[in-house]
């Protein structure tokens, strides 16, 4: 039996470097970093077969590849027999508390997924913790950041996001900065901040300096600001990674130069049908070091149990084909489809009578106005919020569903993520489409566990079958609802509320 082979690897926070490795291990390094370019089937080149469509994130001249990969790299190797020998520096201490304090909730048994994610962070400096929607992703940053407690940057996509977030460090104790919606303020302890403004100030000019020597001067020398302002953080958290996989996101993480420790939360990463969408995650974050599943949650309680009904759609709307486009297809098959829309307002109707309240989630705000309309007719107090709705409506209206003041609550993708939802008992998914991404987003704003009563939640969809383009969707919605484990065994054709101990309650009088 052959004796393993050794291969050094040095790395810092950004990038790796084999260190005098022999031809396979290159070969073998280049074919695992490799990745089909979007598009590509449609390039000149490719079509001349001059070039197979792929590209690649490691430079075989130099030997380098981002150190996200590192761990994957390391796993490809030893398939060939190879043994790597790290070589780095120790990553930074920590100085907080081993187990710190972040809120009342203390470590109680069923969350201690959560302290875990911070361990292997620790071990590994740069990892993906993949979270089902509903494990408190928000509370283990805010663990990690208490634990590492060096300069640290929370990075989202979404401004509510990035402000929730600064709310809850800042109830920590932490000095909190916002580098994003027209702030540009950093801080020594946490900044929370949007990868669109960033991306903004490191944008270089369109323009070449003899156009406008003092404009060019001025955009780089924000670039130059920024660049270094990006190098004093020790510490990254990328909120939603999925979202954040562009060009722009990539060039931000290349200059967190001493930002060895990198955790990206998700539920849902590399979903992208992009492939280097999908890779550039992996390369500045590293691979999945944990999953916490729906299934674990709602095993522990944490999430309620869900309960999924497919409403039959008997009756095609007039002038709606099998074959009618897309467009067309969603306005007389989703929005504009009567039967189903009274199907949502029924189920509403029903929830209500046994106490539960509701959430309907629509993509368009026509939709959602037509909608509310028709429950308000039959006696159902509803509130639709949109991208309109200023922060203080969406809250205010959040506050009413918890309350009971209302008892349905309307909205389009702005309630997907980055809003704070109370515990509801039904989630009706009028909305249709088919990104997994949004579906389980949207299911998970109705797992909340509950304060009272049987910890379940009913989610309503459509089983939309008179186009081929909504049948699609259709299947697509359900196949993923089949293949999750905590989901797929608990389809039914219709709520049987009593037997899962609901009782009608009496309403109030108008």
């Amino acid at each position: 039996m052959s004796a393993t082979k050794i291969v050094r690897i040095a790395h810092n926070a950004v990038t790796a470097k084999l260190l005098d490795p022999p031809q396979e291990v290159r070969q073998e390094v280049q074919r695992v970093l490799s990745y089909k370019v979007a598009g590509a089937e449609h390039m000149a080149a490719f079509k001349s077969h001059s070039w197979d469509g792929r590209a690649n994130f490691f430079d075989y001249v130099q030997g380098t590849f981002p150190r996200g990969f590192l761990q994957y790299v390391q796993a490809a190797l030893a398939k060939i027999g190879y043994r790597v020998s790290p070589v780095r520096k120790p990553f930074p201490e920590p100085l907080g508390p081993e187990l710190p304090k972040v809120d009342a909730f203390g470590y109680e048994g069923r969350y201690d997924y959560q302290p875990e994610v911070m361990n292997r962070l620790l071990r590994h400096g740069q990892i993906i913790a993949q979270v089902a929607t509903g494990g408190g992703k928000s509370r283990i940053a805010q663990i990690c950041t208490a634990r590492i407690n060096r300069p640290t940057l929370f990075l989202t996509t979404r401004g509510v996001l990035m402000y929730q977030m600064a709310k809850k460090f800042t109830a920590m104790g932490k000095q909190v900065a916002i580098l994003g919606d027209g702030s540009a303020q950093v801080s020594q302890e946490v900044t929370c901040a949007m990868v669109q403004t960033i991306g903004a100030w490191l944008s270089e000019p369109d323009f070449p300096e003899s156009k406008d020597p003092a404009a060019f001067a001025k955009q780089m020398n924000r670039r130059k600001k920024m660049i270094e302002v990006l190098s004093r953080f020790e510490f990254v958290i990328l909120e939603e990674a999925h979202e954040v996989s562009s060009e722009t996101f990539y060039e931000i993480m290349g200059f967190c130069k001493n930002a060895h420790y990198r955790l990206a939360l998700t539920a849902t990463p590399f979903m992208k049908d992009d492939e280097e969408a999908n890779m550039r995650l992996m390369a500045v974050s590293g691979p999945i070091s944990i999953h916490i599943t729906e299934e674990m949650l709602i095993g522990r309680g944490i999430l309620a149990k869900p309960y999924f009904k497919y409403a039959s759609l008997v009756e095609k709307p007039e002038k709606l084909f099998r074959s009618s486009p897309w467009r067309r297809a969603y306005e007389l098959g989703i929005t504009g489809h009567v039967t189903r829309n009274k199907i949502a307002v029924a189920e509403a109707l029903r929830a209500r009578k046994y106490g539960l309240s509701v959430m309907v989630l629509v993509q368009h705000k026509e939709h959602g106005n037509v909608v509310e309309q028709m429950m308000t007719r039959n006696g159902l107090r509803a509130v639709f919020i949109n991208g309109d709705a200023s922060q203080a409506e969406r809250d205010q209206a959040l506050r009413q569903l918890e309350r009971g003041e209302i008892d349905c609550l309307l909205g389009t993708t702005i309630l997907d993520v980055g809003v704070d939802v109370p515990a509801v008992g039904m989630i009706i998914l009028l909305g249709g489409g088919k990104a997994e991404v949004a579906l389980r987003q949207r299911i998970g704003r109705g797992l909340r566990e509950k304060k009272s009563g049987p910890n379940v939640a009913f989610i309503v969809d459509f089983a939309d079958g008179h186009n081929e383009h909504l049948l699609k969707h259709y299947l697509q919605r359900r196949s993923i609802v089949e293949g999750t484990p905590g989901f797929g065994e608990n389809i039914v054709k219709d709520f049987d509320f009593t037997s899962l101990g609901f009782s009608p309650v009496e309403l109030a009088a108008a």
